[in-house]
């Protein structure tokens, strides 16, 4: 018999060994739940604020005060913030989400939450994960939770009063569920990159604040470049501009264009366009349908060089022998002639009358008229004649007394 009761008393104590092993174990396996669950919760934290940063503009476009963006583990994998092996969900099967409002233009607020699953029913442990989730980190409280009448499941708390938020333009995951609350992120502030594709409402971000040096390398495949001006230089050799197969280059203070064919301007309608410039020189052929000189001069003027043309009030005119003289049309001319004798050694000078141009001039020696010479054709600038002539032969016979002077003006309708 006394056998038998000790056997009762030593079994009596192992069982109650047995049963504190058990409590251990369960406490032990709530630990490892707590600090896994927590650093996989900061993790995903820690994916979000990134993501929220490096797209705040593109979210900013979408989210509003009562509507907000929703990121999944799946799109922070994808986008590379969080690791191809990363879990979706934690050991209590509750899914990571992160949803971001815009309480104010430009200002956004972002909360992680787990969704789902199997709610944390052990509100010491519900607490741990969040104190050990950092700052952040928080929980969706029972109602009256430890006795406290502020703790309510419409808002979620921050671990030991750190914060707290109203969930109502949240997806409420319920009591028993993590949240984290991450800083305010001010959208612009996160902008210091230029974007290479469009982000409705924020052109800013396609924008460039200051020069862009592209150290030596080109800009292919541009569509239309639209500038208020166009600075080519080269400090290795010739600064070039590429069209097609032209080329527009410079050589000192010239400006060069070089096309295989024609050059051609017009206007944006394809017509043809006026050209506005000082000299013009060709080597070859000017042709048009039509010369329309600008210039006004008068006929009997000096002029420089020969050939030119011009116009009078009348018609064209051309620089010949360095006098302006009408052009020789197939019509009468209306002609004058100017004779007068002189003494031998006395030379005078005659006139054409007002829009006349000397033709010719001659001078025979009288009475003989043996000797004959031309005399000289010129233009008194001073005088502003239609033509001068200075008359006189400096051959003659003895006995002759003077010379006939000549002068033929023309006139041309």
């Amino acid at each position: 018999m006394d056998a038998i009761l000790g056997y009762i008393v030593a079994l009596t104590l192992s069982m109650l060994g047995v049963a504190g092993f058990t409590t251990w174990a369960r406490l032990g396996v709530a630990n490892v739940q707590t600090a896994a669950t927590a650093g996989q919760m900061l993790t995903f934290d820690k994916a979000a604020q990134q993501y929220v940063q490096d797209n705040g503009s593109t979210i900013a476009a979408l989210a509003t005060a009562t509507a907000p963006v929703t990121i999944t583990p799946a799109m922070l994998i994808a986008a590379g913030y969080l690791p191809n092996g990363f879990s979706p969900t934690n050991v209590f099967g509750q899914t990571w989400q992160l949803q971001v409002l815009q309480p104010s233009a430009g200002q956004l607020q972002s909360l992680v939450t787990s969704q789902g699953g199997t709610p944390i029913s052990n509100t010491r442990q519900l607490v741990q994960i969040a104190a050990q989730a950092g700052a952040q980190g928080g929980f969706v409280p029972y109602a009256n939770q430890a006795g406290d009448a502020s703790m309510s499941p419409t808002t979620a708390n921050g671990a030991y009063g750190g914060w707290k938020l109203p969930l109502a333009n949240y997806t409420n995951p319920g009591s028993g569920h993590l949240a984290s609350l991450l800083a305010f992120t001010n959208m612009q502030s996160s902008n210091a990159y230029l974007y290479r594709v469009a982000v409705p409402g924020h052109p800013e971000l396609n924008t460039m604040q200051t020069a862009l040096n592209m150290g030596t390398h080109d800009v292919d495949n541009a569509a239309n470049v639209n500038a208020t001006g166009v600075d080519v230089q080269n400090p290795n050799g010739t600064p070039t501009v590429m069209v097609g197969n032209t080329k527009l280059t410079s050589v000192g203070s010239q400006a060069i264009l070089q096309a295989d064919g024609g050059t051609v301007l017009t206007t944006s309608a394809g017509s043809s366009a006026p050209l506005s410039a000082g000299d013009i020189s060709s080597d070859g052929t000017v042709a048009g349908n039509y010369i329309q000189p600008n210039g006004i001069v008068a006929a009997g003027q000096a002029c420089a060089p020969n050939g030119t043309m011009a116009k009078s009030g009348t018609g064209p005119i051309f620089c010949k022998s360095g006098v302006w003289q009408p052009a020789l049309f197939n019509t009468i001319p209306d002609t004058q002639v100017l004779q007068w004798l002189e003494t031998w050694g006395v030379e005078t000078t005659r006139y054409c009358p007002p829009g006349y141009a000397a033709m010719s001039a001659t001078s025979i020696v009288v009475p003989s008229g043996t000797y004959s010479c031309l005399s000289t054709v010129f233009n008194n600038p001073a005088s502003q004649q239609s033509g001068d002539v200075f008359a006189g032969c400096t051959s003659h016979m003895s006995g002759d007394t003077g010379y006939m002077n000549q002068l033929v003006c023309a006139r041309f309708q």
